[in-house]
């Protein structure tokens, strides 16, 4: 993750009273129909770091983040937790931008569960969407995912296409994220590098 630091860092304890750095970063993304841009504020924190790396995380540094990405649903749009593996504020590029794996648990839609679609070569491969929900509260809410499968070298368009994927079936799924705007809200991609039926153990 590359962008700014829009909030200064400082140093916090957890539950444990383990010290953390913490910070918060911007990154702005281009909004694909208004051709404007749509800040994804972050929070960022991570263990075992040092009072003195303080002054390199302070507002208006360019800083480049790199750890796991957990994605919250808040109200109509979304809240960003990091937490950090490593910081780096050298050399950092000047293009803000987000990207690395997913790792997704969730189910798929009601129905018309596979799309097939046709690249400009050609060459088919499918899209379909499926959501996370979580409790917050007294309520379920959902992070709705799109993903796009395409099949490898010398596999057809229905070799890949398991039985499984049903209306409402889980899946887990683990491929490459993208994160974009349209409309001014947050879309979340994954390009499919794996996916798989999710079969709840019963005990």
């Amino acid at each position: 993750m590359v962008g700014t630091v829009k909030r200064s860092a400082t140093m916090r304890t957890d539950k444990n009273n383990n010290p953390y750095l913490s910070f918060v970063m911007t990154v702005s993304i281009t909004d694909a129909k208004s051709n404007t841009k749509k800040d994804m504020d972050v929070l960022v924190s991570m263990q075992n770091a040092r009072k003195n790396d303080l002054a390199l995380y302070s507002e208006g540094r360019r800083v480049v983040a790199q750890g796991t990405l957990d994605i919250r649903k808040k109200g109509e749009d979304y809240a960003f937790y990091l937490t950090a593996t490593k910081l780096s504020a050298n050399e950092v590029p000047g293009q803000d931008e987000v990207t690395g794996g997913m790792q997704f648990r969730g189910r798929l839609k009601n129905n018309d569960v596979i799309e097939v679609k046709e690249d400009r070569k050609g060459n088919y491969y499918f899209v379909f969407s499926a959501y996370s929900t979580e409790k917050v509260g007294d309520d379920f809410v959902s992070i709705w995912v799109r993903f796009i499968r395409f099949p490898a070298k010398g596999e057809d368009i229905d070799d890949i296409k398991p039985d499984w994927m049903q209306p409402k079936a889980r899946v887990n799924v683990t491929g490459d994220l993208e994160i974009s705007v349209y409309n001014n809200i947050f879309r979340f991609t994954c390009i499919v590098k794996s996916m798989e039926e999710y079969v709840k153990e019963t005990f």
